[in-house]
């Protein structure tokens, strides 16, 4: 089975219920460790340690019919056929018996799921992209937890309109053969002053670090419990994904400062939270 959006408790509950159910000796949670109060052992192997050989070896002795294997969170790159998910496979292909627990369905198009459905199935389909794939061999359980955006305008001084349009010329006319990303990901960051002006010190704001100082602001793998107002995005969506995972905030607002890049931020985030109500759809045909 194939969870989606379940809280760390709620997946506590599917894990206690299937080794109840089906006779479980051992449980391996493979990924993201998970707190689980069962009567047999339980042991967590966290996503850098899944391709060491002490574990990769170990696993592929220990693990048999009567083993339950927990896939928590293990999304981690786009990449189908990543060393990583091959060991997961290599471990699946051990028992029958597998939870497949993620919060987000993708990481950045719907393409992503068909990762998620080589956990579950074996991986007997797994050269077939995800518009080919039986969809109707695996169970889904979800919660729809996609993210709505809110714009809360920032004013940007003159001044500071001049000086973004400079360090955009120099870094399109510098920019060769790097990574053109490279120019949104330094122009986001200069709207920062005219947002660091609206923050309120009581708030709860997330960033992508602490130049600013502010008392308020944490970072993305700092953040925990509260509803944050986003300061600033990360560029990389996975970043954002794990975020939302510990905070389940659904409803955010977002400082976006009087610059294009700040826009361009936005919308790109926006277009992120369609695709994955569009793969909720897709999941689900």
């Amino acid at each position: 089975m194939i969870c989606l959006g379940l809280t760390d408790a709620d997946k506590a509950t599917r894990v206690r219920d299937y080794a109840v159910e089906h006779h479980i000796a051992r449980v391996f949670v493979l990924g993201q460790p998970l707190a689980l109060d069962l009567t047999v052992p339980v042991e967590c192997v966290a996503w850098p340690d899944l391709i060491k050989y002490r574990f990769y070896y170990r696993l592929l002795q220990e693990v048999d019919g009567r083993t339950l294997l927990v896939v928590n969170e293990c999304l981690r790159t786009q990449k189908r056929y990543d060393l990583t998910y091959n060991c997961i496979r290599a471990f699946l292909n051990q028992t029958s018996h597998q939870l497949v627990f993620q919060y987000l369905p993708l990481i950045d198009t719907a393409e992503d799921f068909a990762i998620l459905f080589d956990f579950d199935s074996r991986s007997r389909w797994r050269r077939e992209p995800l518009e080919r794939l039986p969809l109707g061999e695996v169970m889904v359980e979800r919660v729809d937890v996609a993210p709505n955006f809110v714009t809360v305008d920032v004013p940007t001084p003159e001044a500071a309109k001049a000086s973004y349009a400079k360090c955009q010329r120099e870094l399109i006319n510098g920019i060769g053969l790097r990574d053109p990303h490279t120019i949104p990901r330094n122009l986001y960051l200069m709207g920062g002053v005219a947002k660091a002006a609206c923050v309120d010190p009581a708030g709860h704001y997330v960033g992508r670090n602490r130049r600013m100082g502010l008392s308020s602001l944490c970072t993305f793998r700092e953040s925990c419990g509260n509803s944050h107002v986003v300061f600033e995005f990360p560029h990389d969506f996975i970043v954002f994904s794990d975020h939302l995972a510990r905070t389940r905030q659904r409803s955010i607002d977002v400082l976006v400062a009087d610059l294009n890049v700040d826009r361009w931020y936005f919308h790109r985030f926006t277009d992120w939270s369609n695709r994955i109500r569009d793969a909720y759809a897709t999941i689900q045909r």
